[in-house]
């Protein structure tokens, strides 16, 4: 399936597709660039480099927010996190931004406990956002429409993400709000749900576990839901691998639409493997479209664009 999907992958790559025609993005009641796993270290420069490079990109669509879900840093390393920071501060346009923490902020520093490190991403997403959130799981409004972080509350794992009670409750309480006047809610969380998006397929071991069915069941409770995440480093991928294989990053099953994003730092597998990837989601009043794009180096990829009808 690799090898099939790198051969498309070059195919997509030479197809002229624009991907512009089907709504003017200029009239989208809310635009948002939306990345995951930019895997920065701050004692090398590339990742710098390469996340300043797709932030101007991303700064030409005057965008309402800036999306990254997830594993900000390699180690967590405080350094490291304040060095993600220092990027979005100097070189991103957008208000807001929405950040999640991912596995590798949460269980992977050395020096931290899980909870130590959930209160330094606190710290400093505080200190250069203004936004004065009190967990590293939280939810804003950005424009009108509510985004709703989620986050590990692990004690001791440091591969996986675990969601309490609390959370849920959280959650439930915030899609209740978000979506009371049929306003569609996104829901950022760093790993997927069991089975979408071909997790299952493509990292057996990287979703939810145990928690994913009260996820789920909680999301399938109100419409026009999307499920943002990253984490098992998927490829840009759609229609031809879901009606071959059963993967797609953007995907809608029971009425929840589930979006998986490539990892922005390091190549991907399964699909388009170019780093520097990521998706130009546009709000409408009748429909969310993502498009495919390789913001590091200006380019689209419209082949990948999906529009979700909303109810």
């Amino acid at each position: 399936m690799q090898i099939f999907s790198f051969i498309m992958a070059l195919i997509m790559t030479l197809v002229p597709f624009v991907g512009r025609d089907a709504k003017n993005p200029d009239e989208a009641l809310l635009n948002v660039s939306i990345i995951s796993d930019t895997h920065l270290d701050a004692r090398f420069p590339g990742g710098k480099l390469n996340l300043e490079r797709g932030l101007r990109d991303m700064n030409k669509f005057d965008n309402d927010a800036v999306v990254v879900v997830g594993d900000l840093t390699n180690y967590g390393d405080e350094a490291s996190v304040k060095y993600f920071y220092d990027i979005m501060r100097d070189t991103c346009d957008a208000e807001n931004w929405v950040v999640a923490t991912g596995n590798h902020e949460i269980g992977h520093p050395e020096e931290f406990t899980n909870e130590e490190a959930r209160q330094n991403f606190i710290k400093y997403h505080n200190e250069y956002t203004g936004q004065g959130i009190e967990n590293a799981y939280y939810s804003m409004d950005v424009d009108g429409y509510t985004f709703i972080v989620l986050c590990d509350q692990s004690e001791d794992n440091w591969d996986s993400c675990d969601i309490y009670e609390d959370q849920v409750a959280f959650l439930d309480a915030e899609l209740a709000r978000g979506t009371a006047e049929g306003k569609p809610v996104f829901v950022v969380c760093h790993v997927p749900v069991e089975g979408a998006n071909g997790q299952d397929i493509i990292y057996e071991d990287g979703g939810l576990d145990e928690y994913s069915d009260v996820v789920k069941s909680t999301l399938e409770k109100y419409e026009n839901v999307f499920f943002i995440s990253g984490h098992v480093h998927t490829g840009i991928n759609g229609y031809i691998s879901k009606e071959l294989f059963d993967v797609s990053c953007v995907e809608t099953e029971n009425g929840v639409t589930y979006v998986n994003l490539p990892t922005y730092g390091i190549v991907n597998r399964y699909g388009i493997p170019w780093n520097g990837m990521g998706f130009q989601m546009e709000v409408y009043e009748d429909e969310v479209i993502f498009r495919a794009r390789k913001f590091n180096t200006s380019r689209w990829y419209g082949f990948y664009e999906f529009a979700i009808d909303l109810v």
